[in-house]
Formats: C-alpha cells, structure tokens, sequence
C-alpha cells in the first residue's frame, strides 16, 4: 500500500491521536508545557508505532475499531472488508484490502480470545457501561527482517525481538490514555495474553526529573504573542516571520535541553534493541501540559536517511510475503 493510500485511511480516524515534537508545538502547547518554568519528566511511556487499535464491548457485544474504521464498530473480519470496499466506491479509488485484512486478522483472533472476552464482560456487566480499550498492535506479518540483527524483526526504523510476541503479534496498552484509566493492565496481561497475542504495557522505568526552562519561559513572554496569533497580511509578513523565527529558536532549545535530559536516564528499550523513543505525559506538577514526543537518534537518522524513504512508506504492508 502506498503511503497516500495509508493516508487516506488514517484521515477517516478517529482513534489515531498524533503527538507534537516541542519544536512543532503551537503557541498555546508551548505556552502550556513551559507554564512554572519546567517541563516536567515524570510520566513517561514506550513510544509505539504500531497499528493503531480500539477494542470494546457494549450491549451489543465485542467490537473492535481500526485506523481505517472511522467511527464505525466492526462486529466481524467481514466488516473491515465491506467498509474498505464501501469506501474506495465512494472515492472512486481501486480497491485495496491490505489493511481491511490484517485488521480482520486481529478481530478474529481476539474475539476468539476467551480470556480477553470474559475480562472486557465482565467490566461491562460490573459497570453497566461501555468499555474501552485503546493500544497499539504489533501485527507480526507487517515485520520485516531487521538488517542489524538476525533474530529481530523491524516494524518503521526500529528493531524488536519477536520472542516478546506472539504467532500474530503483539498488543500494547497505552497505560496514561483515559480510556485505559480504569483497566488492570496487569489482570490483561496475565489472563488475555496467548500464544497468538501477547498484552503488554508502555511503561518503562525511570527516575522523576525536570528541566529547567526558566531563561526559555522569560523570552517567551517578550514575545509578540497578539503578532503570532494575527492573520498573516502583507502588511505584517515580514515582522510575523521574524518573530515567528524567534519562537522557533526557543522551542528548538527547549528541545534540546529535554533531549539531553532524556539520554541521561539511560532508559532500556522495552521489546528488543532499538526504541522510537518515549512519549512524556502531563504530570501532577503541571495537569496541563500537552503529551509530547521525544525520538530516538536512530530512529531521527533512519527518517533522514533518503535510502529508507521507501521502506518508511510501506511500513504498514506486509514483507516478504507473509501475512
């Protein structure tokens, strides 16, 4: 599938949440995440780039929800492929049901799971509410060999060892989103996990640290914040360009600091030898930062590195054959 085909379908999303880097935040996140001078390193998670993953249950049962399924709740593997054949007839587009099938895969599987299905039951009878549970799949037939290490397999620019996964793959919870608030991550991983799907958690250990901002937050405020936020005139171009160029410095050294803090953590990747990085999430001591994300160097060089473009363009079809 090509990459304006994985597109389109993550356009229809409603489950898939991109993250800003600090230096792609606008005005208001930046203001937010450097609010008393700090940001705050506390709550920190795996960075995933798996396939995008809702499941449930309501009173009609099990559902699962893909980065192509838009709002819709597919009851079955078969409505991953009516929807994606729905859709290319309402944008006149050929058909591809690259992803309609790993999708479907999925479903099958875990609707077959009875550990998974007697736990999202239960929570749903206990509560009389409908549950939610949002992740990342690691679908294993989108892997290809690792070219650094034999035993590893590559999902994007980073290798895993799929002895961490299951025959189909993985199923990673992301552990500080509000759907998952209430979920026992550890009750999933011990009931639900099987030899075909794995549960695990995006948690890594590390030690509570802050970066001091405070030089950064002061040339924030000398900002000309009522500039930044005017629609651009040709009146105002050039000054709204100049300060817009002044913003952007000190995100980029806000950026750094943070970088630097973070390799000094000496965090261990989860599943294998490489990591994409790490997600850091609003903690108590600032509630209202945004969730930012912070990339690996390898995972940075291998995006710049022109000889991968193509490999990063199919990173959600299947290799070598399989799947």
């Amino acid at each position: 599938m090509r990459l304006d085909k994985i597109k389109r379908i993550l356009s229809e999303a409603g489950i898939r949440q991109g993250l800003p880097h600090i230096t792609t935040m606008d005005h208001n996140q930046f203001g937010a995440l450097t609010g008393d001078g700090k940001v705050h390193l506390h709550d920190i998670t795996e960075k995933t780039d798996g396939m995008t993953h809702m499941m449930g249950w309501d009173e009609h049962g099990f559902y699962t929800q893909s980065s192509g399924s838009g709002s819709e709740k597919m009851r079955s593997s078969q409505d991953f492929h009516n929807r994606a054949i729905r859709r290319a007839n309402e944008t006149n587009k050929p058909v591809d049901l690259t992803s309609a099938m790993a999708f479907g895969h999925v479903h099958d599987t875990l609707a077959k799971n009875e550990g998974l299905q007697h736990y999202l039951q239960h929570h749903h009878n206990r509560t009389g509410q409908e549950v939610k549970l949002r992740g990342e799949m690691f679908y294993r037939p989108f892997g290809r060999q690792s070219e650094e290490r034999a035993n590893e397999i590559k999902f994007v620019g980073t290798s895993y060892d799929p002895s961490h996964m299951g025959s189909v793959g993985k199923y990673v919870v992301h552990t500080k989103l509000p759907e998952n608030r209430d979920h026992n991550v550890e009750d999933l991983k011990k009931f639900a996990s099987n030899d075909e799907i794995n549960f695990d958690d995006d948690k890594i250990p590390h030690k509570h640290m802050h970066v001091d901002v405070s030089d950064e937050r002061e040339q924030f405020h000398r900002l000309d914040h009522e500039l930044l936020g005017s629609r651009t005139t040709n009146k105002n171009k050039e000054a709204k360009m100049a300060e817009i160029e002044k913003f952007n410095k000190i995100k980029k050294s806000v950026s750094d600091k943070v970088d630097t803090h973070v390799k000094r953590m000496n965090l261990t990747p989860k599943w294998g030898s490489g990591s994409e990085g790490i997600v850091v999430h609003p903690s108590n001591r600032n509630p209202n930062a945004p969730r930012f994300k912070v990339t690996s160097d390898t995972f940075r060089a291998y995006k710049a590195d022109p000889s991968n473009k193509e490999a990063f363009k199919s990173r959600n079809v299947p290799q070598n054959g399989r799947g």
